[in-house]
């Protein structure tokens, strides 16, 4: 990737310091920096209502969308370990933001969202009907650590591939997959009005 663009490089002081956390704990499955950087364009966009993040980890996702957040978006972010979400919030001092210890579908309450950040493994998966659920017409899903097919390591090829097929295949959805790096992809799925 070009390094040279100030787009391609830069990393707000927030995301930084979520970082510096994350490798405290030894922690090596926090959003990426181009899923990170994906997310704050996107989250630019959100001028009202409510963001959830599925999966805190130690804040770097959080920190990315928080750097572009607007002034009236509130944003939650649901984790399982309260040990993270309390190294997180002492970290991400934000009046926006909530974090919450707890299973995901607790906040379902707090929607329904505009913006959704699902990184948690469930989430995308065996939940997958409960966050389309939370999501709001016209609301954006984001998804990132899938692996393109030509990637897949041998076991995989052939067999079907269940978490594409919800959410590629959704009548309620417009979605498609990118690339976030050679090796890395992601899903945007945007709710539609009604089903087709």
């Amino acid at each position: 990737m070009l390094t040279k663009y100030r787009s391609n490089s830069y990393i707000p002081e927030l995301v930084k310091a979520s970082k510096i956390l994350a490798q405290r704990h030894n922690f090596e499955n926090s959003c990426s920096d181009e899923a990170g950087r994906l997310l704050s364009v996107l989250v630019g966009q959100v001028m009202h209502g409510t963001i959830l993040e599925v999966g805190t980890g130690y804040g770097v996702g959080s920190a990315w969308i928080l750097s572009t957040i607007a002034q009236n978006v509130k944003f939650v972010s649901v984790d399982h370990e309260k040990e993270k979400i309390d190294a997180t919030a002492q970290t991400i001092r934000h009046q926006q933001a909530e974090f919450l210890v707890g299973d995901w579908k607790e906040a379902i309450a707090k929607g329904p969202f505009q913006f959704i950040f699902a990184d948690a493994a469930a989430a995308k998966t065996i939940e997958g009907v409960q966050l389309l659920e939370a999501l709001a017409v016209g609301g954006m899903l984001v998804m990132d650590d899938f692996t393109p097919e030509e990637h897949f390591p041998e076991e995989w090829r052939g067999k079907p591939d269940k978490v594409r097929d919800f959410w590629l295949n959704h009548k309620e959805l417009r979605a498609t997959e990118i690339y976030l790096t050679a090796t890395s992809s992601a899903i945007l799925a945007t709710k539609l009005k009604g089903k087709e």
